[in-house]
């Protein structure tokens, strides 16, 4: 892993004491890359620093050492998380990672780069430090600033995909291409030819996925996302033989309840079968345009499977 060193003088040094128990995340709420952010942190005038801050192309810069605390986390607020002792500065026992944010309230999702240098980030500070490798509990993990200063603070980090970072954590650090398919570091492409992408990407390699689980299209844009769950909101899917994964900017990737959307979609699907007027209801309407959409998707693909059969067939001749 390839860290830039930029000091900053803002630090504890040592930590009075205590080792780092938790990670948090936090997001910059401007600046425009991770250097210029650290060049940032330099400045002792500026009075506040973090222990690492990536940028949205994935270049991560070290400010301050583990071995010190950051000035990044500010003090206790009324109602910040229970495990946080009132007699300790929680600088000590965190290491503070900025995440790179245009948009002054924190509400950049993270760049598939950006993503991919912070769950391995991550994954090195638990090994190297012992921290829990979950969200954080009383006795350690990983969390974001809304936890110690939940009222300031209450954007910082803004989206961040925990659970797929809990995924990657739990399930390893080694990105597994599944057999058959291409990965360029940007783009992972099944054996179809359809590409997987940023945080769907991220999950698939960090999953050990089936090969044979191709995606049946690219990634696309649904709102609702899912009829059986219209609170969710608009959001991003992609379709698989197996499952769909699904992303919102406050959940991050997911896999969707297959069974459930499916038994909506027919539920909406008889509804519009048997009414007598023309459906002007925005659900049936929603319901048969994702039938028509997963209707043209299927035939493409076994068109391309059939294609594929025969040339195979033409090369055996």
């Amino acid at each position: 892993m390839n860290i830039l060193q930029m000091p900053s003088p803002n630090h504890f040094d040592g930590r009075d004491g205590q080792t780092p128990r938790f990670i948090i995340c936090h997001g910059t709420a401007g600046f425009t890359t991770a250097q210029q952010t650290a060049q940032y942190f330099a400045d002792p005038d500026s009075q506040v620093s973090s222990n690492y801050v990536i940028g949205k192309d994935g270049t991560i810069v070290q400010c301050v050492a583990d071995e010190d605390g950051s000035w990044a986390n500010g003090i206790l607020e009324a109602g910040h998380d229970p495990w946080w002792s009132e007699s300790i500065n929680p600088n000590y026992q965190t290491i503070s990672i900025e995440h790179l944010k245009f948009a002054t309230d924190n509400s950049d999702v993270l760049t598939s780069e950006q993503q991919t240098a912070s769950f391995a980030l991550i994954d090195m500070l638990c090994t190297k430090w012992n921290i829990p490798r979950q969200l954080a509990t009383a006795q350690g993990g990983i969390t974001g600033h809304y936890s110690i200063s939940p009222q300031s603070r209450a954007r910082c980090p803004g989206p961040y995909p925990w659970d797929a970072l809990i995924s990657y954590l739990q399930g390893g650090s080694t990105m597994s291409i599944p057999t058959g398919w291409h990965d360029n570091g940007h783009t992972l492409t099944a054996p179809n030819g359809v590409p997987v992408v940023a945080g769907f990407r991220d999950y698939v390699l960090a999953h050990n996925w089936d090969a044979n689980n191709w995606p049946l299209q690219a990634e696309q844009g649904r709102t609702p996302l899912e009829l059986s769950n219209p609170s969710l909101g608009g959001g991003t899917a992609q379709d698989f033989r197996y499952t769909t994964l699904e992303w919102t900017s406050s959940k991050g990737v997911f896999v969707a309840w297959t069974g459930v959307e499916l038994q909506a979609l027919r539920a909406a699907l008889v509804t519009a079968t048997t009414t007598s007027t023309t459906p002007d209801n925005s659900t049936i309407i929603t319901a048969l345009n994702i039938a028509s959409t997963t209707i043209t998707t299927l035939t493409t693909d076994l068109t391309a499977a059939n294609t594929a059969i025969q040339q195979s067939l033409t090369a055996l001749k």
